[in-house]
């Protein structure tokens, strides 16, 4: 991906623009009539804040009255301002850099993803199970894999009060489980894990399977990111080369542990599946409402077309696809949702899984001028060519498969249930496999925040001409 200095969209996704918040002098309110708890570098970031906010923020006219000057916490001065009602998303962090290694593609990370589950029901401790490790990271290197179950961190039990810690440190230990009678218990692996920097590339996983003489594509794809120099769409142009080459007469793309990311990576996505007419016709992908000031402002100018709508951009390597089949779970959201319901007036797009997040909505990212705070509130919501957006409930499967990544299928495993129910409706042939949706699960996930909860996001690039509206 570019460099961070230029604008970019964050969607609820979150669609991101960089905007700057001015520290200098002139900005700086006098701190004799404020709170002296109040300093002057907080009362900049409030400011900043305050401006942003009012000018972009999809709910702007919500906005309550709060007097910036008397807010010693820039963190709760952004809370306070949020119209909770129908906001979930907005957020803000005074580490900007961490979220600039992200849209790299390269971060200091353990290089897996799981999703925390409570162990029991009373709910005092916590496992995680182990979604999927990146490739070359210090997680494969020390020997997880997708399935496993980590019952401890540094041979403790995981608790509330010490999960964000543990999972969030750059060194530790994870002491793995088995499910014996409905139980977890401790099988003796033990792996030491130590944070590196690691290639992000979101493409972890493809292969052509032959389903009764069809060739049929399989990608597993974790979050949109371009990468720098958008490395990781080259990626992408070599595997559909690959596809193509293999003669793919339909396609499954495994979403179930994909957040969101940008826009420019979505949109690529999109158009290397789609029909090849609605490609080189540069049909519209998205359309994206703002506030009615906003709306009004880019409705003004033609100039302006770019950041109301999205259009499916030429790709070389488009595969043509009449169907595609989508696997997701309840973590599916945002840049994944926007695909698939912008895909779903051009061709068949058969959902199999667990309803989607249910992330229609987008925000701006806006870093200040020293790169240190980022807020991401929301400015928007996007909807497809026929009007399709509000999906508060998420999106709902055509065939409904819960999630279970215990059962150890790895990615490409024909006996997946999601996997075996797309393999089905290619073939006409029903698999045992594909009938597991009545499993019933022991555990219940727990709704704890992880690093992954941040990133449910839509990036889109943004000319750095734009005017203000003030």
């Amino acid at each position: 991906m570019k460099k961070l200095a230029y604008h970019i969209f964050c969607m609820a996704f979150c669609l991101a623009i960089w905007s700057s918040c001015s520290k200098d002098e002139e900005t700086i309110v006098d701190t004799e009539t404020t709170e002296e708890s109040v300093s002057s570098e907080t009362l900049a970031i409030n400011q900043w804040i305050k401006e942003n906010m009012e000018l972009y923020y999809y709910w702007n006219t919500k906005l309550p009255d709060i007097d910036e000057t008397k807010e010693a916490d820039s963190f709760d001065y952004f809370d306070q301002l949020l119209y909770t009602t129908e906001d979930k998303w907005s957020w803000i962090t005074d580490d900007y850099a961490s979220l600039a290694a992200e849209f790299s593609g390269s971060q200091y990370v353990m290089g897996f993803d799981a999703t925390p589950t409570w162990t029991s029901e009373a709910q005092t401790a916590i496992c995680f199970f182990v979604n999927y490790v990146y490739p070359g990271s210090a997680a494969e290197e020390a020997g997880l894999l997708r399935g496993d179950i980590i019952l401890k961190l540094n041979n403790q039990t995981i608790t509330l009060d010490n999960y964000t810690d543990l999972y969030t440190d750059d060194a530790y230990s994870v002491q793995l489980a088995d499910i014996t009678s409905g139980a977890l218990v401790l099988n003796g692996k033990s792996y030491s894990l130590v944070a590196k920097q690691t290639t992000t590339d979101p493409s972890i996983y493809h292969t052509v399977l032959d389903v009764d003489g069809k060739s049929v594509g399989y990608l597993v794809y974790v979050e949109f990111v371009a990468g720098d120099d958008d490395k990781f769409l080259t990626t992408l142009d070599n595997i559909f080369t690959e596809f193509k080459t293999s003669g793919v007469t339909d396609l499954v793309v495994d979403f179930r542990y994909n957040p969101g990311g940008e826009i420019d990576a979505a949109t690529y996505l999109a158009a290397a599946i789609a029909p090849a007419s609605v490609v080189s016709a540069g049909s519209t992908l998205v359309k994206m409402n703002y506030n009615s000031d906003m709306q009004a402002y880019l409705e003004s100018s033609s100039r302006y077309d770019d950041y109301l709508t999205f259009t499916f951009p030429e790709n070389a390597t488009n595969i043509n696809m009449t169907n595609v089949y989508f696997l997701t779970t309840s973590g599916t959201a945002s840049a994944c949702e926007l695909v698939m319901i912008g895909l779903a007036p051009y061709m068949n797009v058969i959902q199999i899984g667990e309803s989607t997040y249910g992330k229609y909505t987008g925000a701006w990212v806006l870093p200040d001028d020293n790169e240190e705070w980022c807020m991401v509130p929301i400015v928007m919501k996007y909807s497809n060519i026929e009007g399709y957006t509000d999906f508060v409930d998420g999106l709902t499967p055509d065939y409904e498969i819960d999630d279970y990544p215990w059962l150890g299928y790895q990615f490409g495993d024909v006996n997946d249930p999601m996997l075996a129910k797309a393999i089905e409706l290619i073939s006409g042939t029903v698999t045992i496999a594909s009938t597991k949706s009545a499993l019933i699960s022991p555990f219940k996930k727990a709704a704890l925040a992880t690093p992954k909860d941040l990133k449910q996001n839509l990036f889109v690039p943004v000319d750095q001409s734009l005017p203000a509206l003030k």
